[in-house]
């Protein structure tokens, strides 16, 4: 407990002569690197980092200077856990940041919950907080009216209870988060009792700019526009796919505007976007036309947040799926660039290894063996993640017998973020023309579980030696 407040002394002191800081006290984490992030779009919700610090070993304190113009919402990430906290602008925090306990086991992040030193009553963080608290408040005192179907009502009082109780209030980030929350809460529970469309677009659409920032607006107008391109009338949805089916963002724009609720085309193109990707699911057909659309609009779009948000659903949408091309290949091995073009007209057999995975070791070994049977027809590919470039260089000079192309680019190459490459080994599958086969693909030794990769390059070939006579069970 002393220590406790040491630091809580440590932290104001420190904080009361720096502004635009973002100061934490993390005990459980001396010596763990700190990311701070924010949302770039809340289509894919594609998180970017602001800031960055480490939490020193000597007295547990870490800080992020902050650069932010708005308020945004903010993720504060350290080792498998995250919080989040909102920024306002030319403003300082202190936070205890505690390690969570008795959470489950995921492979996702574990969720912390800040506790704030010294927060000001007007601060973003402080009013969001006291209005969830009397949210929640007012959803059990009138549950019994909301379970009888009075939702709408009931809501209607809490709308003149606001209104009245923030009529002072200037922070446009914090009166929009409480207009939409509500707008969502009467969206999603009155359904049919409640608001036409028309009268829910008048009232919280129509009237206000988009707030691209806010999540809580974001999540409201992305669940109101919900329908797919397939359920509006069918003259519409004719012309829709018509648009899709020359990949014209433009002519998209213009049958889509057909639709009152659509008029406005900063709203139109957001809601453009967001459909497209979901049609690149339900459609295969539409796939490539889909791709091309987003790549204009990330290029040409209306404003710079549609223009992310078309790049950001693209990038995910492509996320290694067989058929499209492959991420860009740009190595150096051996004095030379090796690029895709180097494999032109050759299947590659792609894998990501670190020498310090024995698993990666052995199924080296294994690869060994497929490069000696199919090395004249299939190109094989090993790259080496090691943070050192001495235990790579090593490896070669332990194994001069691995004669195919074993290339080193570290641990931070924009490789392994294009290819997702997040354990070891990791394998993929290219086609002659740089597209991808598989992603991941089969690993060169069965488990027991799955079969390996050896099937596909016998079969690979067989293609390409029609006239050529295999051996029955040479794979």
């Amino acid at each position: 407990m002393k220590n406790y407040l040491i630091a809580i002394l440590s932290i104001l002191s420190i904080a009361s002569f720096a502004q635009d800081t973002l100061f934490g006290y993390a005990p459980d984490y001396a010596g763990e690197k700190v990311k701070l992030y924010t949302y770039q779009d809340y289509i894919t919700r594609t998180r970017v980092v602001i800031g960055e610090g480490e939490v020193s070993k000597e007295d547990s304190i870490f800080r992020i200077e902050l650069n932010n113009k708005g308020t945004l919402k903010g993720i504060v990430e350290i080792e498998k856990s995250e919080a989040e906290i909102y920024l306002a602008p030319k403003t300082s925090y202190q936070v205890y940041y505690e390690k969570p306990y008795d959470q489950p086991l995921s492979f996702n992040n574990q969720h912390v919950s800040l506790i704030f030193f010294g927060l000001d009553t007007a601060d973003i963080n402080y009013r969001i907080m006291q209005y969830n608290i009397w949210f929640d408040t007012f959803i059990s005192y009138y549950h019994r009216e909301i379970a009888a179907g009075l939702l709408a009502t009931c809501l209607d009082t809490f709308k003149i209870s606001v209104a009245e109780k923030y009529k002072d209030v200037q922070d446009e980030y914090f009166l929009t988060h409480v207009r939409y929350n509500i707008a969502d809460v009467e969206q999603t529970l009155t359904g049919q009792s409640g608001k036409n469309r028309l009268d829910t677009y008048l009232e919280y659409i129509e009237p206000y700019p988009i707030y691209y920032e806010n999540e809580q607006y974001m999540q409201f107008v992305l669940n109101f526009y919900h329908m797919d391109f397939e359920d509006y009338p069918p003259e519409m949805e004719a012309n829709m796919f018509g648009a899709i089916q020359i990949a014209s963002p433009t002519l998209l724009m213009r049958h889509m505007g057909i639709d009152l609720l659509l008029e406005r085309p900063d709203i139109r193109e957001m809601v453009m976007i967001d459909k497209l990707g979901k049609l690149f699911y339900n459609d295969n057909r539409s796939k490539a036309n889909v791709l091309v659309m987003l790549d204009s609009l990330a290029g040409h779009a209306l404003n710079i947040h549609d223009a992310a948000a078309s790049k950001n659903v693209k990038n995910y949408l492509t996320s290694l799926e067989p058929g499209f091309p492959a991420p860009l290949l740009n190595v150096n091995y051996n004095d030379s660039t090796l690029t895709w073009n180097s494999y032109s007209g050759r299947y590659v057999y792609l894998n990501f290894f670190s020498t310090w995975s024995d698993q990666s070791l052995l199924e080296m070994k294994v690869i060994d063996s497929l490069e000696e049977k199919y090395g004249n027809d299939i190109s094989f590919l090993s790259i080496c993640t090691d943070a050192k470039r001495k235990t790579y260089d090593q490896y070669l000079k332990d194994h001069p017998d691995m004669d195919w192309d074993i290339v080193y680019v570290g641990e931070n190459d924009p490789l392994l973020t294009n290819f997702r490459v997040e354990t070891y080994p990791q394998y993929f599958l290219i086609d002659q023309s740089g597209f991808i086969v598989a992603a991941p693909a089969p690993g060169p030794a069965p488990n027991g579980e799955y079969e390996s990769i050896e099937k596909t390059l016998f079969t690979i070939q067989q293609a390409l030696n029609p006239g050529r006579t295999f051996r029955t069970g040479q794979y």
